[in-house]
């Protein structure tokens, strides 16, 4: 269906009841600012229930509470996987509420509610759509996002256009941290992020392994928000850091600008973001790459740093590497940057060999004298073991001795008085 220009109430009441006979219609776009709380009522007295329709859209409409509730018996009983109301400015926080109350449990997969009044979400935290793939609540008043634990099938988040500022942030950030549940996808475009939000979200990616797509154009962010997205995605203070930075975010929509400094920072952004789309569910060889492509080029790895306001210097890399990997490493660096790079690398190396050299010195010197002590440990421990025993022999000796002359004594007695006690008797 398209748009509805002039249609008498009866024609939609003979809509409603045409669309919950059909077997086949699986789709339904209406846009006309003719739906309204009494068309609604009208079209949904037939349409009680569909057992084909999978999509229903109302765009451009001007039904406000009564009109939902109207759809609310419609949505008790129909098997909807796609709902999309927008453009509506009479579709309200309560109107949410009841929406998402009718939808509880069901089939549904896309929701979309967009350009419309609602300025609270909350009521997400007391339903359950156990199906819901895709949240879309563009172009609303909202400042703050509930937990969504309830909803363990959600992949995309949409809150374009929602100045949710300061306050709706930490819980975008919980969201992400705690990737409950795994979104894939955030908009977050002309959402009032500053650079505080953006450090804040960045931070809240370095563990995060589900996010592949994320849009932040229309906010104002600047060069920390922007170094903090360059940082996520290779940092390159160290080999582990460059490591463990992000590898599964795929794509990063951010402001742009034509500054000199800001195209250099968005051109290792770009990079790192093409080697994670390159080596997509492979982290460890997207590590293995972006370590090659930027911490073994001098020239990349010091503008990097620069971009990032960390130290560089090859100095401060071989101490990180073992030294039995060096000459491999000094091997890679040629094949990929070329002789004069390692050239650069070697020269750089040569006092991190020697010290390499004077710690195996030192190594050796140090177990030497440790197999010293421990022999001297065991001739002290023979020794004492020894004078030990003896100790234990002689008092063993002495003890026993008195024993047998305190018996000898006792005996003795016992006899006399034995003789004692016969006389007696007799």
């Amino acid at each position: 269906a398209g748009v509805v220009n002039h249609f008498s109430d009866s024609a939609w009441t003979l809509l409603g009841r045409y669309i919950a006979q059909n077997t086949y219609l699986e789709s339904i776009n209406i846009r006309t600012r003719l739906l309204t709380d009494h068309t609604m009522s009208l079209l949904f007295e037939g349409l009680s229930g569909s057992g084909s329709l999978k999509k229903l859209v109302l765009t451009k409409a001007d039904f406000g509470m009564d009109g939902i509730k109207s759809l609310v018996r419609f949505l008790k009983n129909s098997r909807l996987t796609t709902l999309e109301i927008s453009e509506n400015e009479r579709v309200n926080t309560v109107c949410f509420r009841l929406i998402i109350d009718a939808l509880q449990g069901g089939s549904i997969k896309s929701l979309r509610i967009r350009g419309c009044s609602i300025d609270s979400i909350a009521a997400l935290e007391n339903y359950t759509l156990p199906h819901l793939q895709l949240l879309n609540v563009d172009q609303n008043n909202i400042r703050i996002i509930p937990a969504l634990e309830r909803y363990p099938s959600l992949e995309c988040l949409s809150l374009e256009g929602n100045w949710i500022g300061r306050r709706g942030y930490p819980s975008v950030a919980k969201l992400l941290q705690n990737q409950s549940p795994p979104v894939k996808s955030i908009n977050l475009t002309f959402t009032g992020m500053r650079d505080p939000e953006a450090m804040l979200i960045a931070g809240s990616l370095k563990q995060n392994t589900a996010l592949n797509h994320l849009r932040l154009e229309g906010n104002k962010i600047k060069d920390e928000g922007r170094r903090a997205f360059l940082k996520l995605l290779n940092d390159v203070s160290s080999l582990k850091s460059t490591c463990n930075s992000n590898h599964s975010l795929r794509s990063l929509a951010l402001p742009r600008s034509f500054d000199l400094g800001v195209v250099a920072m968005f051109g290792h952004i770009d990079l790192a973001i093409n080697i994670n789309n390159l080596y997509a569910e492979k982290s460890h060889a997207a590590s293995r790459v972006k370590v090659i492509e930027t911490q073994l080029c001098s020239s990349t790895r010091m503008e990097i740093s620069r971009l990032q306001l960390t130290d560089c210097c090859y100095n401060s890399l071989f101490p990180q590497i073992e030294p039995v990997l060096l000459p491999n490493v000094l091997a890679m660096v040629g094949n990929e940057h070329g002789q004069s790079e390692m050239y650069r690398m070697l020269k750089a190396t040569v006092s991190d060999l020697m010290a390499v050299s004077d710690r195996k010195t030192t190594l050796k010197e140090r177990m030497a004298d440790n197999e010293l002590r421990i022999a001297t440990l065991n001739t002290d421990y023979a020794q004492k073991k020894s004078a030990l025993f003896a100790e234990y022999e002689r008092q063993l000796a002495a003890l026993t001795a008195e024993k047998l002359r305190h018996t000898a004594a006792l005996s003795a007695e016992n006899l006399d008085l034995r003789k004692e006690l016969e006389s007696i008797v007799k």
